[in-house]
């Protein structure tokens, strides 16, 4: 009988084991690509590399207002088979997403011809106004798969664009340092490669998504939603804007605040990744079940404490090994030429996994249309960026900062979930 059972709950959430499966595949080639490119290219460039993509994953993670907005009201239009308001909704903000991508996509590619933006060059800026148009367009995809559990496609374009940017970027890497005709810095094909990962990722959403944009054209619906998802997206613009400003705005400081010790913070940040973004399936998986059963009036909270737990265990394995062995696992990932990076690693490891559980709570607050969590986040956003400018004198105070507002936020959300409680109990009674 308990096999039986087991079977049965496999095959509902099949598509959910798949994106975990498969986002587990995609970090494995991210962070592949991240270590490859700290051996291949000289610590000044790598540097640079991070900062850049700093700017890149404040665009991917700021389009998770985007995302995660769109996953919750397709969710919750589901949900309740709201099929005519879905339909409206997809038309309505497909329409503002091109405008919206377009416009400050353009203005950047224009920038990177009049300004220079030290360390960036002309062509990494102009490049970050490309990826920054493809990383809209390509999070309101994902949005829309998201909340409609097609979980096979979502982990399926995982692993594409991943997989993409390791072989195009380190492909060009390669090609231009060998080159004997000179073509531009190496660091150029890594920019390069994961403006095209995005293209193809971006191109690829659209397959699957093909019935429901087709059934979206010129689709009307007599009640007028268009106000209220509106006030929806800004207020998880706060708050998505917020949290991805708070776990990467110290790798776009650093190469302006410690010059010297930049290549080895980069190596740092490129580690803790593994702990940041290993539970990423968890939060995309938490946000569309949070919706979906508060959509139906049902108690979500047991799928938060089974991603907390789940996170806690996973990502803690990793930041409790760089604790213990630092030397062994920075030499083993990033190489000898980054001996700085053993004294901040494991300072470093707790603060992502701070944040990892973090981006939970947010997902659950996102979820469940809690959104006064929001400011909160944009005051640690000031507070930190404060810090790393006043206070901030090499890697380990940056280390600290990080690591001490991620756990100040961390106590904020654990009392707001605790009076969000309290209040519906007062209410039952």
């Amino acid at each position: 009988m308990v096999p039986a059972r087991a079977i049965a709950l496999a095959r509902a959430n099949a598509g959910a084991i798949w994106l975990l499966g498969a986002t587990t595949v995609a970090n494995v080639l991210a962070y592949g690509y991240q270590v490859i490119m700290a051996r291949l290219l000289r610590p000044e460039d790598y540097a640079i590399l991070t900062a850049f993509f700093a700017v890149l994953i404040l665009e991917q993670l700021g389009g998770q207002v985007i995302q995660s907005a769109t996953a919750k009201l397709v969710a919750q239009y589901r949900a309740r088979d709201e099929e005519p308001a879905l339909h409206v909704f997809v038309r309505r903000w497909l329409r503002r997403i091109l405008l919206l991508g377009g416009a400050p996509a353009a203005a950047v590619v224009a920038l990177s011809f009049l300004v220079r933006v030290e360390p960036l060059s002309p062509f990494a800026v102009g490049t970050l106004g490309a990826t920054l148009f493809l990383a809209i367009l390509l999070t309101f995809t994902l949005g829309l798969l998201q909340g409609l559990a097609r979980f096979f496609w979502f982990g399926t374009l995982f692993i594409v664009i991943a997989l993409t940017r390791l072989a195009v970027g380190v492909g060009l890497v390669l090609w231009l340092t060998s080159s004997p005709v000179p073509a531009g810095p190496p660091v150029n094909g890594a920019f390069l490669g994961a403006a095209f990962a995005l293209l193809v990722g971006a191109v690829g959403a659209l397959i699957p998504l093909a019935p429901l944009l087709g059934s979206a054209r010129g689709a009307v619906h007599e009640v007028d939603l268009g106000k209220a998802e509106t006030r929806f997206f800004l207020l998880a613009a706060v708050i998505f804007f917020g949290y991805a400003s708070l776990t990467f705005v110290d790798g776009l400081i650093a190469p302006w605040r410690i010059p010297a010790e930049a290549g080895a913070y980069a190596a740092a940040i490129t580690m803790g990744k593994i702990v940041l973004f290993a539970p990423i399936a968890v939060g995309l998986i938490l946000l569309e079940r949070t919706s979906r059963a508060d959509a139906l009036g049902h108690d979500p909270d047991k799928y938060l404490w089974a991603a907390l737990a789940f996170v806690l265990v996973t990502s803690g394995i990793v930041a409790l090994a760089y604790l213990v062995a630092p030397e062994a696992l920075t030499d083993l990932v990033v190489g000898p030429q980054y001996p700085l990076t053993r004294s901040i690693l494991g300072l470093y490891g707790l603060a992502a996994l701070s944040n990892a559980l973090l981006s939970l709570w947010v997902s659950y607050f996102v979820g469940r249309g809690r959104m006064v969590i929001g400011p909160l986040l944009a005051l640690a956003v000031v507070a930190e960026i404060i810090l790393l400018l006043t206070v901030a004198r090499d890697a380990l105070s940056m280390a600290r900062i990080v690591l001490g507002v991620s756990v100040a936020m961390q106590a904020a959300a654990v009392a707001i979930y605790l009076a969000e409680r309290l209040r519906r109990a007062s209410l039952r009674r």
